[in-house]
């Protein structure tokens, strides 16, 4: 089952850098896909698990080396498995993430490219195709970003959301700064409680074909992980920053922005939060494993493992956040695969994207994909056999964007704001806001919070950023992103339109030193198929007025 990722340009292109990386020194790769009918040995009982969380880093768990990281559970199921370190989301955001895991689509094609906004309903999801062909089809996701109104929910048989574990746990869910009280129960707890019970409701045995999603929560911000796992963590600042701002939701972009050095002054406290957070939800995934081996569910099953996005400490200008740029640090995912017929122990160097986990999947139940669903992602089944090279594939390109720049103390996106609300073009050191009829100018320079008008004082500057704001409509400059498993290509957006590109080493200087001037043909080789990549991307977003849509985010601490 090949994946149609791309035009005849975009193949001719891969084709091209392959020759240009091997000639830079990387090792061949073996062939990328892994033609044929799928799997026939078991697949009666061949069953499908993934678990996904939100906003974690691929660099904070134990098995890629993390030093601080207290994740056993996942360890050890890295270790019986095949570990992807250079996966990546397609946009840092959760909905057109976690879109494009169930679709095997990019976010153009599916339709979210924005957090909250979404899926087409014509675009197939992997519960949909699984439940088709006889599949018990069972999700569970507490984000009121990634559930039945985003369309993530459809195909499944029995879903669990927010709302559900409320119903069901009320106050004693842990939601506060102050140690927890003995009898409440943290997020993740309660996402595998609600989770195993909804497999016992739905009355499978170990005969059953099934599909299970998990989403939890655990570890977006705030961090606040439950005791005991807090216990013991220094981490006064961090708090300290919580009683500041967390009151006043309006001051968000401050926080994310680190005006005035509020952020990075609470930054290793809350980095520490964050890990506990990590360490307790691994614990629960753990639990949830368990669980499902108990009741023999875990038998001929593929465990994915995997998260919407990671979380930015402070790389290119953000913290406590993730979206507004494309740093790794948002963007690279964890991903390992796990099961019969998978490599254990192996680490696998190759590009690879969200989009990869549906058609792999398919292809390791044995089930055709539905006729006339077109996929973007690549089936990764042969890199996965016991028998397959570990080299990394070098010439496979994959693709991403940043999303958009929400909050409007934000100071390194070109435009930031919402569609339909306020909105600011950012220059050197000037910031224009438009609202509605109103139009303010800030010098950020002496007033980084933006407070004091000084509108008309700096009047070419001024023009310059209101054309901007016509030449970049709100949510569209966005980076854009190509990488190998060497190099990473960043379009970057410029005020009067287009992009200039930064290509980055990651086996040398990492991101933030451009080396473009010394690889020039394979920079110009990614240009050209990000390129092609994003032909079709719409210029402005659609998107229609849903309140409970906005109430969402804004609980979620996206808007204010």
């Amino acid at each position: 089952m090949k994946g149609t990722s791309g035009s005849t340009l975009h193949w001719a292109l891969r084709g091209l850098l392959l020759v240009l990386v091997l000639t830079l020194g990387s090792s061949c790769r073996t062939a990328l896909d892994s033609a044929g009918e799928g799997v026939e040995s078991e697949v009666g009982r061949r069953r499908l698990v993934i678990v996904s969380v939100d906003t974690l880093r691929a660099d904070a768990l134990g098995f890629a080396g993390y030093p601080a990281a207290r994740t056993p559970s996942l360890d050890a199921l890295a270790a019986r498995g095949t570990w992807f370190p250079n996966a990546i989301a397609p946009i840092p955001r959760t909905t057109p993430s976690l879109g494009s895991l169930l679709t095997g689509r990019w976010p153009q094609h599916h339709g979210s490219r924005e957090v909250g906004d979404p899926i087409l309903d014509s675009v197939p999801t992997l519960a949909e195709q699984l439940r088709r062909g006889g599949y018990t089809t069972l999700g569970v996701s507490i984000n009121d970003s990634a559930g039945p109104k985003q369309g993530l929910a459809r195909g499944f048989d029995y879903f669990a959301t927010y709302r559900d574990l409320l119903e069901d746990y009320g106050d004693d869910l842990y939601q506060e700064r102050s140690p927890a009280p003995p009898s409440s129960k943290g997020w993740a707890t309660a996402t595998t409680e609600r989770t195993l019970q909804l497999v016992d409701d739905a009355g499978l045995d170990r005969e059953s074909p099934y599909f299970l999603w998990v989403f939890y929560f655990d570890p977006h911000f705030v961090y606040r992980p439950p005791a005991p796992w807090q216990d013991g963590v220094e981490a006064s600042r961090c708090w300290d920053l919580y009683d500041e701002f967390w009151s006043q939701p309006e001051r968000g972009g401050e926080v994310f922005a680190d005006i005035g050095g509020v952020s990075s002054h609470a930054l290793a406290d809350c980095r520490r939060l964050y890990d506990a957070e990590v360490a307790y939800t691994d614990r629960q995934i753990g639990v949830l494993l368990e669980g499902l081996e108990t009741r023999g569910l875990l038998e001929e099953t593929l465990v994915v493992f995997t998260a919407d996005h990671g979380e930015n400490f402070g790389e290119g200008g953000l913290f406590f956040e993730h979206g507004e740029n494309a740093h790794d640090a948002g963007l690279r995912v964890p991903l390992v695969f796990a099961g019969p017929d998978v490599a254990a122990g192996r680490v696998d160097a190759t590009a690879v994207s969200l989009v990869d986990v549906l058609p792999t999947a398919l292809h390791w139940l044995g089930v055709s994909v539905e006729e006339g669903t077109e996929l973007d992602g690549d089936d990764l089944l042969s890199r996965l056999s016991p028998g397959a090279s570990p080299t990394p594939a070098a010439d496979r390109i994959v693709f991403a964007e940043s999303a958009s720049a929400l909050w409007n103390e934000a100071r390194e996106p070109l435009i930031t704001g919402r569609l339909g609300g306020r909105v600011c073009a950012n220059g050197e050191w000037l910031t224009l806001r438009i609202e509605g009829e109103q139009r303010t100018v800030f010098d950020r320079r002496e007033d980084p919070a933006l407070t004091v008008d000084i509108v008309g004082r700096f009047p070419e500057e001024e023009k310059i950023l209101a054309a901007a704001l016509q030449t970049w409509p709100a949510e569209s400059a966005r980076q854009r992103v190509a990488r190998t498993a060497r190099f990473k290509l960043v379009q970057f957006p410029r005020l009067e339109g287009g992009y200039r590109n930064e290509l980055y080493d990651l086996r040398g200087e990492g991101e933030g030193v451009d080396v473009s001037q010394r690889f020039g043909r394979v920079a110009e080789v990614l240009g050209a198929a990000v390129e092609d990549w994003a032909t079709g991307i719409p210029r402005e977003l659609q998107r229609e007025a849903d309140a409970e849509r906005e109430q969402t985010l804004r609980s979620l601490g996206y808007l204010k």
